[in-house]
């Protein structure tokens, strides 16, 4: 068994209090009633020692101010060195995927102005979202999702810059909702936007994308799928069942109709009045062949040829037709997709489609707009099912072990101009060399150079490999 040391800082008030105890006997010592207040928190136990109720007070006290300092804000993440290394590692290979597609990196401001999110999503979106505390006449958010930001950044230059534009963003956003797995309230996302261009490339071109994010990084058909979907052919569907102002209550309770029952889907059909035979009729399409067979209007058969005409552009091994797929945001106006893992294990991993208004809506002009939204926890519990996470690499190229104060600053100026080339770390705390050793083991050195006065009388050092154990003796112009 591991043992942790963990420091917990304690106010002075509650020091006094705890010195209280020991000294009535309670407690053997101040650590011990430490411990004990830690047991209770793992555990939620009452803990070893049964005490009356002005002692019981104290130790709630101890243990509200250890668990403030155990528990890190609720679903948010710690990323360690190696997690740090592992993500640096993902996201430089989304990052060279889209480059490969001509996408190219923008970043916004964390915070936005709320008129912003709410033009998009509406008032209700406020209940999601973390707003700050308004001082003056300004009202900011954190932002929850890049696209705002994105498009408003388009808005900003959208007279001078060639189209289409091709843009994408890869940041740390937050929302205010429940966590679970793959759903954080702070959570990093790759967002891919691609503006100026109505033809069916432009949709396929984003779906490839996506896909390609998740084949570079070890995924395949096996593991993950493509649902394609069309809003128009949808709602052009659904527009023989319902009024046109019940279209997004019955696309809302559709999109998240995989999530129920069906008796609770039957219900909530039956609340908005609809008969959910017919909505069942529509949802057995399986293929576009069985949606030529339904009576088609005219918004039906237009979304039903947008599909037809983007469909052969993608992989097929990785996509289906879905027609139950309409992304809850009312402001997407056509083709829309998701990917999910192969099982349907996990929430989605990416999310997107045509959202032709958008920019109009932010003051623009009429441009044609899709993209999509990749999340980063989703996606790192699927990589964690595969077996495919990177295996980090924190460890320096060189650790320097210096034997002997009288040959440090030659050894310090050898680290200097390693260091121009090479990752390179040295001991800073005056220990031994086997301790030194034991670091640079410790902290995953992939090799350590032996500097003593031997070394620097003959201009040759010493180099161990640490993976290896072979050692050999390298010129210091060479290395």
């Amino acid at each position: 068994m591991v043992m942790e040391t963990m420091q917990i800082r304690l106010t002075r008030g509650l020091v006094e209090a705890i010195k209280k105890l020991v000294n009535r006997g309670i407690y053997p010592n101040s650590s011990e009633c430490v411990r004990d207040a830690v047991r209770r928190l793992i555990t939620g136990s009452g803990g070893k020692i049964q005490v009356s109720e002005d002692v019981k007070d104290i130790q709630e006290k101890v243990l509200k101010e250890v668990k403030e300092q155990l528990q890190k804000p609720t679903g948010t993440v710690d990323f360690y060195p190696e997690d740090m290394a592992t993500r640096s590692k993902v996201f430089n290979s989304l990052r060279k995927t889209a480059n490969r597609f001509g996408f190219n990196e923008v970043e916004a401001p964390a915070f936005e102005d709320i008129e912003l999110v709410t033009k998009k999503s509406g008032e209700e979106i406020k209940k999601q979202i973390f707003i700050l505390e308004q001082k003056g006449d300004e009202e900011f958010c954190l932002r929850a999702e890049l696209t705002p930001s994105i498009a408003r950044m388009f808005v900003g230059k959208q007279k001078e810059i060639p189209k289409p534009v091709k843009w994408f963003g890869l940041s740390r956003m937050w929302r205010y909702e429940r966590p679970q797995a793959g759903r954080l309230r702070e959570f990093y996302q790759l967002s891919i936007e691609l503006f100026g261009c109505d033809k069916p490339d432009a949709d396929a071109e984003v779906i490839n994308l996506a896909i390609n994010c998740l084949t570079d990084l070890g995924l395949s058909e096996e593991d993950f799928f493509v649902k394609i979907n069309n809003r128009k052919l949808l709602q052009g569907l659904l527009l023989k069942l319902v009024k046109e102002e019940q279209l997004e209550d019955i696309l809302r309770i559709i999109d998240k109709s995989k999530k129920l029952t069906p008796e609770e889907f039957e219900k909530e059909l039956k609340v908005l009045k609809i008969d959910p035979k017919e909505v069942k009729k529509i949802l057995r399409c399986k293929t576009l062949k069985d949606v030529e067979e339904l009576k088609l209007n005219k918004l039906a058969k237009e979304g039903f040829e947008e599909l037809k005409s983007i469909i052969p552009l993608l992989n097929k091994k990785f996509v289906k037709f879905d027609i139950s797929v309409a992304r809850g945001l009312a402001y997407y106006t056509g083709t829309v997709f998701e990917i999910f893992d192969k099982e349907e294990k996990f929430r989605a991993i990416t999310g997107g489609g045509r959202y032709d208004n958008l920019v109009e809506l932010y003051g623009g002009a009429p441009t044609p707009a899709t993209g999509f939204a990749m999340g980063y926890a989703t996606l790192s519990l699927l990589l964690k099912e595969k077996d495919l996470v990177p295996k980090p690499d924190v460890g320096v190229d060189y650790f320097v072990v210096i034997i002997g104060d009288e040959v440090k600053d030659k050894a310090l100026d050898i680290i200097k101009k390693l260091r121009k080339k090479y990752s390179v770390d040295y001991d800073l705390s005056g220990r031994n060399i086997k301790n030194q050793l034991d670091y640079a083991n410790a902290v995953n050195a992939k090799k350590v150079i032996f500097i003593g006065e031997n070394e620097i009388k003959s201009g040759m050092l010493t180099v161990k490999d640490m993976k290896t154990g072979k050692q050999s003796k390298v010129s210091v112009d060479i290395l």
